[in-house]
This record gives structure tokens, C-alpha cells and sequence, in this order.
């Protein structure tokens, strides 16, 4: 009765319940298309997340890591460079129908839902990998409605990525304890290895750490790791991806880290300051294999050297403009001053500045290697410069002055073709200075009375080594390449010539023929106090600079060029990737026009600044003049026929026309200089 009273009304009501049916499916259909369309995959998100820096040699040698801007480690890398035992061993324990469901595994969904039903609370959830993924792109708040929006978002992720992308994405992303995202820091951190290398055993362990980062750290909780490890080979057992023998195997061995920090611990004094041009890192010119051989010979040579000694060397690639090698001090972790980058420090450089001024005549052809110089003694006007050696030669070549370094001859030079000029050339080269070197030091700036930087130095030795041509130091392969020409090829193939190693032998090969010597051009200076000891020169191939000192700047007798910094420098360009064995062809001569005239004279007054006939542009309102005279002492300055008085003296201002500036000594001499400023 019941029965036929049911089928009544089924057959009353029915057109109402298909009806009824049919609205609720399309209005479920309409839903689920709307949850769809609000919650688009953020594919923007994933290209945009943040990766820690990687600095690589031109081997592709990792130097260091550095952390995001979120101080996470995150070391993305292809599903290829993985081991194929972390992937199946992160489908089995997080999502083993990942192949199959495309984004929501409703078979897990329904599980999970009447084992939380049952239990009465949330004791399964079923969360696949897609949904992993969006959740991590962006974390909000377990509820409901985020887990819907997931689900919608983990739906549409087919339509960005293939399912080898996601689980891509997935392990480069996930939470391995700590700061460290994804399984290449993870790998690299815990076993010092790369993903790819991997076993069976450290695969697993890894696979169980994001379900609980923080409790499944290996490095604090060994235990729980060790048995969320060997549910991971459990389950892999049961998908059919390992044999039970084979599991059993794994699950016997003992959990081995091995801890490695992701910063690197070499060259630090290059990584620091190529992480300061560029945070991001990238590939560098530095070549590890030759830093380590610098920095082998640098810490044999300080054995030998006064307490507290520093040995720094730089060595630049000619050809491209490459920092290859940088080595700042013989031992960064000491706790004075190791951190200190004396390559990079201002130091006082002696007569390394020499083959510039050499440079500035022979450029104007005013000298060449026979031109005869004065090495006598001169008065300027109460300084009396001497020779390193205490001792004068009387009339000597331009070429021997530049190989013995006499001073004499350096200054006479300097004064007939201009202290300024020659302090240009030299920074068109590519010498920075610290302040004005003129300005400063006046015909001292010959002797090396100013400061400059190893690094800088250097590369203006790469430019004589260029054949004139300055190129911009590059630290990066992608940096682009900036070039002046600043010398004739002649000139600098002159300088070449006169400073080599097989004319002028150094005392590492004074038993070699020239045949076994390595070929090289240098000059050594050392500063006043003998607080600095330099060598700085090139082989056509590489730049090199060494400098000896302390850091604190005090000086020791010991510190001499010749005899402290050149032995690095020779033991360096003797090393089998930089040694040149064949010497560059001879320097075309030329007709010196103008010879420096031969005078053991005093010198008389000249200004230096501002240099006669010069033109200057104005930039702002007014230009700003610094008088500066070749002499030192009470010296009077008229500026357009007005004294100048207190300030004045060291330092005017003057408006768009022409000038003229003279300076008087009370004996009467003067000198003159009109300039213009437009």
C-alpha cells in the first residue's frame, strides 16, 4: 500500500522533481564555473618569486649563495638536475595519484572526508601537490572558503603548467626546516651534496620533511626524521616503486649529515665586492683555480716578512678587462683587520707612477730610450729630492732612469712636459686618485706622494698592455665593455721594451737565460717611510699588482719593492696560465722633436694650476680655481690684478672670460698663467 502510495506520487510530482534536479545541477554547474573564473592560477607569482643569489667563476664554480629579501634559501633548479628517487619519493608519501586527477583527487577528498567524519575531527586531509603548490604561492588561513579556492585554483593550474612543471615548482618551493625552500638548499645544506646526488635513503628523508618542517628537521630531531623516513620508503614500497628488500635496505641505514653552510668560504675579499656591484650575483671573470694558486704563494711570501705584514694581488685579463683574481689580505678571519681589502685600500704607490710621466713626454715626443736626463742634484725651492739609494749618476738615458727608477730624471720630465699633464694621463689610464695628486702633492705626485688603489693601478697597466687603450674593469661577463684610446701602440710597446723582464731580469730568475724566463714588463715603487712596497705590470695576457705592507701603515725597512713585492709578481706571471714566453715585437722608433733639455739648474717658478692657455667650462654659477705653483713656501697670488688673501690663496672662484693669475716670490721671480672659463 505504502508502495503504490510512493509510486502515486512520484509519478505527480516527478515533472516537479526533474525539475527540482535539474535546476540545482545547473546551478551547481554556474558555481563552479564562477569559483573557477575568480580563482585564476597566479602563475605571475610563481615566475616572480624570489631566488637567492648565486656568484659563479667563469667555470661556472659557485663562489657564494645569498639569501632573498624574505632571508629564505631558494636555489631553483630543473626537474632533470633532481634525483629521480626525491621525486617518486615525494609522489608516494604527499600525492600518489598525482599522475592521474587533474588538480583535486576527488577519491582522496571523499576518504578523507568520511575519516574526519567518523573520528569526529580532522584526521586526514587530501591535499594534492597542485594544491600544495597554491597554497604556498600565497599562505592564508585554513578555512573553508580558502580550501575552495585552492581546490579552483589547483583545477585551472593544467592550463599554465604540465604536470612535470608542477612537481617542478613544487620542490623548489617547499618548506625543508629553517629558511630553506626547496630541495637543492635542503640537499645542499644537510648532506653538502647537490639534489641530483642524492640516495635512496637521503631522498626519502627529505620527501617527509614539509608535511611538518619545523618537527622533521634532521639536524635537531634526528628520531622523528628517521621514522617519518622510513614511512616515506614505506609507502613507496606499497605504490610499487621500490622492491620490500629494497626499502628494508634503506630504512637499516643510519642518518649521515653532513652540514655545509650555502655561503662560500673562499675569496671572500672578491666575493664582497662583487656582491657590492651586484647583489644578485651572476658569472664573473674570477678564476677560483688561479685565486687559489695566488693565494698559496701569498702565504708562503708572509712567512718571510716583518710581523703583521699584508700581502695583496690583483690580476686582470687584458684582452676582455676581467678582475680574474682578487686577493685582499693573506687571511680574512683575522680579527685585525682581515676583513680589510687591501687592494681596494688608498696607499701611497712610489715610483709605480713613473712610466707615465715617461709616458707624457714620449707621447709629445719629446724623449725616447737614449734621450740623455740629468741625475744630479736639484734644489726646489728648499726641497731637496735624493735617490732611493743616496746616490746620483750624473748624465744617464731616459730608458736606464726608468729601469734604475731615478728620481732626478722623473722630475725633470715631469716638470718640462707638466705635472698635471702627467697625473691626467696617468687617471686617463685608469689610476684613480684621492683628491687632486697635483693639488696636493706637486712635483711629489712623480714620486708616488699621493694615493691610489691596487685595483685601479693595475688596470692602468692593462691599458699599456692594451696598447693604449683603457677598457673599464668587468667583474661580470655580461657587463658591457667601455674603451678609450688614451696612448700610441708605439709608446706603450716603448714602455714594454725598457721595463721587460729579459732586459731589466728580476732577481726570481737572475740565473735563467732570457730563453727560460717568462716575459713581463713591471715597475716596483715604494712609498715614502717605505710603508707601502709595490710591483705592477703586464705580459700582454694579464695585468698584475702586488702590494706589501701593514695596514696600519707603519712602515719597516723590509718594505721595498724590489725586494718584497716583486718576487710575488714574478712567482705569479711564472704560473702556468699566465706565463707568456714569447716577447712582443720591438717598439718602431721615433724622431724626439723637442728634447727634454739637460739642466741640473734650480727649478724655476711655474704655476701648475690652473695651467696656462687652458680652457675651462664653466657648470655652475661659478668655477672654482685652486692656485697651485711648482714651489713651496711664501708666495704672493694676484687674480686678474686683485691680491688674493686668507682663503683665497688655496682656493677662488671666478666667472665666464678671461683670466690672468700671477704668482711672486718676495726675491722677485714670478710666473704667469692665462686661462679662460666659458
Amino acid at each position: 500500500m505504502k508502495v503504490s502510495c510512493l509510486s502515486e506520487w512520484l509519478r505527480r510530482y516527478r515533472g516537479r522533481i526533474l525539475l527540482t534536479f535539474a535546476g540545482m545541477g545547473v546551478g551547481i554547474y554556474f558555481a563552479l564555473n564562477w569559483l573557477l573564473s575568480i580563482n585564476p592560477f597566479p602563475v605571475e607569482r610563481l615566475e616572480a618569486l624570489p631566488e637567492s643569489g648565486v656568484l659563479l667563476d667563469r667555470h661556472n664554480r659557485v663562489l657564494t649563495r645569498t639569501l632573498t629579501d624574505e632571508e629564505q634559501w631558494r636555489l631553483p633548479i630543473s626537474l632533470s638536475q633532481m634525483s629521480p628517487w626525491l621525486k617518486r619519493a615525494t609522489i608516494a608519501v604527499e600525492d600518489e595519484r598525482f599522475r592521474s586527477h587533474s588538480g583535486v583527487d576527488f577519491v582522496s577528498v571523499a576518504r578523507a572526508s568520511f575519516q574526519n567524519i567518523f573520528a569526529l575531527d580532522v584526521v586526514s586531509g587530501a591535499s594534492t601537490l597542485d594544491m600544495q603548490l597554491c597554497r604556498m604561492l600565497e599562505p592564508r588561513p585554513r578555512t573553508f572558503e580558502v580550501k575552495l579556492s585552492e581546490a579552483a585554483r589547483a583545477w585551472r593550474l593544467k592550463e599554465n603548467l604540465s604536470k612535470d612543471e608542477i612537481l617542478q615548482a613544487y620542490l623548489n618551493l617547499a618548506p625543508y626546516g629553517g629558511n630553506l625552500n626547496g630541495v637543492e638548499a635542503a640537499s645542499r645544506r644537510y648532506f653538502g651534496k647537490s639534489a641530483k646526488e642524492l640516495s635512496l635513503s637521503e631522498a626519502a628523508l627529505l620527501a617527509g620533511i614539509p608535511q611538518s618542517p619545523s618537527r622533521l628537521r634532521p639536524d635537531r630531531y634526528p628520531g622523528t626524521a628517521k621514522r617519518r623516513r622510513d614511512k616515506v620508503l614505506d609507502r613507496m614500497c606499497l605504490e610499487g616503486m621500490i622492491s620490500r628488500d629494497v626499502a628494508q635496505e634503506a630504512m637499516s641505514e643510519t642518518i649521515q649529515l653532513e652540514p655545509r653552510p650555502l655561503t662560500g668560504g673562499q675569496s671572500r675579499h672578491f666575493v664582497m665586492e662583487a656582491l657590492h656591484r651586484r647583489p644578485s650575483g651572476g658569472k664573473t671573470y674570477f678564476d677560483l683555480e688561479l685565486q687559489l694558486e695566488i693565494e698559496r704563494i701569498a702565504r708562503e711570501h708572509v712567512k718571510h716578512l716583518p710581523t703583521a705584514s699584508e700581502v695583496a694581488a690583483v690580476v686582470i685579463e687584458v684582452e676582455s678587462g676581467g678582475l680574474i683574481a682578487m686577493l685582499g689580505g693573506v687571511d680574512f678571519e683575522d680579527p685585525h683587520g682581515g676583513q680589510v681589502n687591501a687592494a681596494m685600500a688608498w696607499r701611497s704607490p712610489g715610483s709605480a707612477l713613473k712610466p707615465f710621466v715617461f709616458a707624457t713626454a714620449a707621447a709629445d715626443r719629446r724623449l725616447d730610450g737614449e734621450t740623455i736626463l740629468s741625475d744630479a742634484p736639484v734644489s726646489f725651492a728648499g726641497w731637496t729630492p735624493e735617490n732611493f739609494d743616496r746616490t746620483f749618476s750624473g748624465e744617464v738615458s731616459a730608458g736606464d732612469a726608468l729601469r734604475w727608477s731615478l728620481n732626478l730624471p722623473a722630475l725633470q720630465v715631469a716638470r718640462e712636459v707638466g705635472a698635471v699633464k702627467a697625473a691626467g694621463l696617468a687617471e686617463g689610464c685608469g689610476v684613480r686618485f684621492r683628491g687632486d695628486p697635483v693639488g696636493r702633492g706637486g712635483l711629489a705626485f712623480v714620486l708616488g706622494a699621493v694615493e691610489t688603489r691596487l685595483l685601479d693601478l693595475t688596470n692602468a697597466y692593462a691599458t699599456l698592455g692594451r696598447a693604449g687603450i683603457r677598457r673599464n674593469i668587468r667583474t661580470f661577463i655580461d657587463e658591457p665593455v667601455v674603451d678609450a684610446r688614451i696612448l700610441d701602440a708605439d709608446v706603450c710597446a716603448w714602455l714594454g721594451h725598457e721595463l721587460s723582464s729579459w732586459r731589466f731580469p728580476s732577481t726570481e730568475f737572475e740565473h735563467l737565460s732570457p730563453q727560460s724566463t717568462p716575459w713581463f714588463m713591471r715597475k716596483t715603487g715604494t712609498s715614502s717611510g717605505r710603508r707601502d712596497a709595490w710591483a705592477v705590470g703586464h705580459n700582454g695576457k694579464y695585468a698584475v699588482g702586488v702590494w706589501v705592507g701593514r695596514l696600519s701603515g707603519m712602515g719597516d725597512e723590509a718594505f721595498v719593492g724590489a725586494k718584497v713585492a716583486e718576487p710575488v709578481l714574478a712567482r705569479i706571471f711564472d704560473l702556468s696560465q699566465v706565463r707568456m714566453t714569447e716577447a712582443p715585437e720591438k717598439p718602431t722608433p721615433w724622431t724626439v722633436a723637442r728634447p727634454i733639455p739637460l739642466s741640473a739648474e734650480d727649478l724655476k717658478l711655474a704655476i701648475l694650476s690652473p695651467e696656462p692657455g687652458a680652457v675651462y667650462r664653466k657648470i655652475d654659477e661659478l668655477l672654482e680655481v685652486r692656485p697651485k705653483a711648482n714651489l713651496d713656501g711664501e708666495l704672493l697670488w694676484f687674480l686678474n690684478g686683485r691680491p688674493l688673501a686668507g682663503a683665497e690663496v688655496r682656493r677662488t672662484a671666478v666667472g665666464i672670460g678671461r683670466h690672468e693669475l700671477l704668482c711672486l716670490t718676495p726675491m722677485g721671480a714670478f710666473a704667469r698663467s692665462r686661462f679662460e672659463v666659458r
